[in-house]
C-alpha cells in the first residue's frame, strides 16, 4: 500500500478536534439534566453521532465497540469485494475499487455532518436548561422558546421519549446537511425534539431539508416582521402570523419592508405558509387590556413582548394577513429574527388607525 496513493477521505470524528465529544459527554453525564431528558440525549446522541461512543460510562462499552466499528466495517467489506463486484458486472477492478473509495468517502462525509449537528444540538440543549434554570430561580417565565418546555411535571399519559421513526427520519435527512446554517437549523430542531418530543414532525423535518438559500432568507424575513401567540404554559406555538398593513401586496416593493405576494407566494408552495389570506381575531383578542381582559396575554414579536390597549372603543377587530402553516410555526422556533425597527413603527402606526396601541411589556 505504500506505492498507492490513497484517496483524500474526510476528517473522521477523531481526527477532528472534539468539541462533539466535549458537547456531548458534559451533557450525557449532567445529573441535574430531568431523567426523561437524559434518556432521549443517549437515544438520539447513541443513534447520530460517533462521539457518544466514548462516554466513560462502562454500560456502553460494549455499545462504544460496535459503534466505533460501524463505519470502518462497512468500507472494508466492500473494498474487500471489489474484484468480486467488477467481476459481476462485468467492468475493469479500477473502475470497482474507484467506485468503492468514493462510496466509502460518502459514509465518513455524512457521519462528519451527524457529529456536527449533534454537537450544536448539545450546545443547544446546554444553553436552554440552563436559561431556565436561572429564570427559576428567578421566577420569570422560560423564554427559550416553544419547543424548550423542559419535560419535568408530566404526567404519564404524556409521551416524553423521542419516537424511533422520527429518529430515522432526521437522521435520513440530516446526514445530507453540510452547510453551517442547515446544520445549526437541525441541530436546533433534534434539540427541541430532545426536551419535549413531538415538537417537530417529520414533514417538517422534511421541508426543512428542502429549504434552499433564498427561501430561508424569505422565512426569516417572514419570522422577523410577525406577530406571534403561544401558550405561556406548554410552549406550543398557537399562531404565526405576517399583517398586510392595509396593503396591496400584488404591489409592495422590496424596500417596503413587508413582504409581497410573490414572496409569500414561493413560501407557500414549500408549504410554510397557509395558501389564503384571512382574517383572525383568536387568539389576539385575548391581547387587549380593556376592563374584561385586565391582564391580557402578551404576543410575541422581534423577540419582545407586546399587548394590545384601545386608543378608543373599538367597534370591530381583526388582524388581516398571512399565517404560517404548522410547519412554518414549529421552524418559527429555531430561526434567528433580524432586527427591523423601522417595520416594528409601520404596524405600530398602522395599528393606531385601528383604534390601538402596541405596547411593549415586561414579563
Amino acid at each position: 500500500m505504500s506505492d498507492e496513493t490513497k484517496p483524500d477521505l474526510p476528517v473522521t470524528t477523531e481526527e477532528a478536534p472534539n468539541t462533539t465529544l466535549d458537547a456531548v459527554t458534559d451533557l450525557a453525564l449532567d445529573s441535574t439534566i430531568p431523567a426523561p431528558i437524559r434518556r432521549n440525549v443517549f437515544k438520539a446522541f447513541d443513534r447520530l453521532c460517533s462521539a457518544l461512543i466514548d462516554v466513560p460510562v462502562e454500560a456502553l462499552e460494549r455499545r462504544s465497540s460496535e459503534k466505533r466499528a460501524e463505519s470502518e466495517a462497512r468500507i472494508k467489506i466492500i473494498r474487500e469485494n471489489a474484484d468480486q463486484i467488477a467481476q459481476q458486472m462485468k467492468v475493469d477492478p479500477e473502475y470497482a475499487r474507484i467506485a468503492v473509495s468514493k462510496y466509502g468517502q460518502k459514509i465518513l462525509r455524512e457521519q462528519v455532518n451527524l457529529d456536527k449537528i449533534s454537537a450544536i444540538a448539545a450546545e443547544e440543549l446546554k444553553k436552554a436548561i440552563a436559561a431556565e434554570k436561572t429564570n427559576q430561580s428567578t421566577g420569570e417565565p422560560n423564554k427559550e422558546g416553544p419547543a424548550e418546555a423542559t419535560n419535568q411535571g408530566t404526567d404519564n399519559n404524556e409521551e416524553t421519549t423521542i419516537n424511533d421513526d422520527w429518529l430515522n427520519n432526521f437522521e435520513t435527512e440530516a446526514r445530507q446537511v453540510s452547510t453551517e446554517d442547515m446544520q445549526r437549523h437541525f441541530g436546533r430542531v433534534l434539540a427541541g425534539e430532545i426536551r419535549k418530543p413531538g415538537s417537530y414532525s417529520t414533514r417538517t423535518v422534511k421541508i426543512l431539508s428542502e429549504l434552499d438559500h433564498d427561501v430561508a432568507v424569505l422565512f426569516k424575513k417572514l419570522c422577523s416582521t410577525s406577530i406571534a401567540f403561544e401558550n405561556r404554559t406548554d410552549g406550543y406555538v398557537i399562531d404565526v402570523r405576517v399583517l398586510t398593513l392595509g396593503r396591496n401586496l400584488r404591489q409592495v416593493g422590496l424596500s417596503e419592508g413587508c413582504l409581497n405576494y410573490y414572496q409569500l407566494d414561493n413560501l407557500i408552495e414549500y408549504g410554510l405558509v397557509d395558501f389564503m389570506e384571512n382574517v383572525y381575531l383568536y387568539p389576539y383578542n385575548l391581547c387587549i387590556e380593556n376592563l374584561s381582559n385586565p391582564m391580557p396575554q402578551p404576543f410575541w414579536h422581534q423577540e419582545r413582548d407586546w399587548i394590545f390597549s384601545p386608543l378608543d372603543p373599538i367597534q370591530e377587530f381583526k388582524l388581516q394577513g398571512f399565517s404560517c402553516s404548522r410547519a412554518g410555526r414549529e421552524l418559527y422556533r429555531i430561526v434567528d429574527i433580524e432586527l427591523m425597527p423601522e417595520y416594528t413603527e409601520d404596524l405600530k402606526k398602522f395599528l393606531a388607525e385601528q383604534n390601538l396601541a402596541m405596547i411593549e411589556v415586561n414579563t
